[in-house]
């Protein structure tokens, strides 16, 4: 537990002075935090042994591997982008403790370029990516959370109106988790401006949505992930607990709420919301069908990391305008509040991420 505490205390302060307060210092240290911040997380993700619910599912599936070849690859029903790295690797080592070093450096590096190109404040970044639980998601849901990362990314081509390479890089996405493929339409986040009628309509919609959630994912299993049966599959019968749709719901409403003062281009905060509100409803109605908040994965990283900065930044505006020194306690409360979600998420063992330990005790278990 004591690693979690850690890396989230270093992002703040190293990324106070490295970073600037709320606004993006123009400095090399940004690139250097950005830098430190990436390998610190992918160590964590790299050296652990039987942390997170996934763990074991994916080293049994990298040792299915060795009885595998790469023809018989392309006829398996899951996706293959991840496996024919993986497939790869097993040429050169049989040990499933191999796998996740790979697996964070998919993640983490590429996920730090993102925050260093696109966020108005690394280091509120990770601290939002920590308090969130999204490290904890990225720690089992690997497949999604690369693909998550590769939909991140192409949002930002939607953002500058490049749908051609928006679509290409949703269905490179999709070779890792075919959940991607829901996200095509959706470039038109970025058009589609938010106000009270927007608000309004979604509402209703929504609301529709979770009464008729049961009636909708019996006529789309029929098609798609058939496995998940209704009656018997335990992410089916069972919901997720109402923190998550409750956290997610306090970043959207923030986000609605600051629509008009936060900073940055129309379509990048209209992105920002859109994907705040998509985590928001897909953990509510993962609050009665586990499943469905798989989709939530998608749209955590813009929503959260870009997200964070820019509500911050204007709570500290607003605050400090009403008075002098109130910023810095504004940007204060955020930071405890993260925190706060944080050890409520690390108490309840998130994703089976507590106990944290290292592939260096392997050995000692028997």
């Amino acid at each position: 537990m004591a690693v979690y505490w850690i890396i989230f205390l270093l992002s703040a302060v190293l990324g106070i002075p490295m970073c600037g307060l709320c606004e993006k210092k123009e400095s090399r240290t940004v690139l250097l935090y950005c830098i430190l911040a990436g390998a610190a997380l992918t160590l964590i993700s790299a050296l652990r042994f039987g942390v997170g619910y996934d763990y074991n599912l994916y080293a049994g599936w990298y040792y299915d591997l060795n009885f595998v070849d790469f023809d018989e690859l392309r006829g398996d029903r899951q996706e293959i982008g991840l496996f024919y790295l993986l497939k790869l690797l097993n040429i050169f080592t049989s040990d499933y403790a191999a796998v996740f070093p790979l697996i964070s450096l998919l993640i983490y590096p590429p996920l730090m370029t993102y925050i260093y190109r696109h966020s108005d404040n690394p280091w509120i970044s990770a601290a939002a990516f920590l308090g969130m639980g999204l490290l904890f998601n990225s720690m089992n849901f690997m497949r999604q959370f690369i693909a998550a990362i590769i939909c991140a990314f192409a949002f930002e081509y939607a953002v500058k109106g490049c749908r051609v390479r928006y679509l290409l890089l949703i269905l490179f996405a999709s070779a890792f988790h075919r959940s991607a493929l829901f996200l095509l339409p959706c470039f038109i986040f970025v058009y589609i401006d938010w106000n009270m009628i927007t608000l309004a309509v979604t509402a209703a919609l929504s609301a529709g949505a979770y009464i008729f959630s049961e009636q909708a994912l019996r006529f789309v299993t029929r098609f798609v992930y058939s496995d998940y049966k209704m009656e018997s599959s335990r992410d089916m019968v069972n919901g997720l607990p109402i923190l998550y749709t409750v956290m997610f719901g306090v970043l959207f409403g923030a986000a609605f709420a600051l629509r008009n003062r936060m900073k940055g281009e129309k379509r990048s905060i209209n992105l920002i919301i859109w994907c705040s509100f998509a985590a928001f409803f897909f953990e509510l109605i993962g609050s009665r069908y586990a499943i469905v908040s798989r989709l939530a994965l998608l749209f955590f990283i813009p929503g959260v990391c870009l997200g964070a900065p820019k509500i911050i930044a204007a709570l500290s505006d607003i605050a400090e305008k009403r008075k002098k020194g109130a910023g810095l306690a504004a940007l204060l409360a955020a930071v405890l509040l993260l925190s706060g979600n944080y050890a409520l998420l690390i108490n309840s063992n998130y994703n089976g991420v507590v106990p944290y330990k290292t592939i260096f005790e392997r050995a000692e278990v028997k």
